[in-house]
């Protein structure tokens, strides 16, 4: 995790506040490990094609992707959508 932090708020029903610990004694903590938790039990699942069409997609993404080379990073895909817009935003 990065150091810089912000401070955020959020509406917590009063049957959990409860379970929360105590200001003082590591709820910010509890609450961003309860998160980190959650966020990598939510791994995307990998597309799997079930019926003829979706097989046949499959086919043609795996043989195209000699011709599209290697997949652009997030700065380099925010750089190309802007130039090919003509602005940046």
């Amino acid at each position: 995790m990065s150091k810089a932090t912000e401070t955020i708020s959020f509406e917590c029903p009063p049957e959990l506040r409860e379970r929360l610990p105590a200001s003082d004694s590591g709820r910010s903590e509890f609450i961003l490990q309860a998160i980190v938790e959650k966020l990598e039990r939510d791994q995307r699942a990998e597309w799997k094609p079930t019926t003829k069409r979706g097989l046949r997609l499959a086919e043609l993404l795996e043989a195209g992707k000699a011709e599209r080379g290697p997949l652009l990073s997030e700065e380099e895909f925010e750089r190309e959508l802007s130039e090919r817009r003509g602005r940046n935003f």
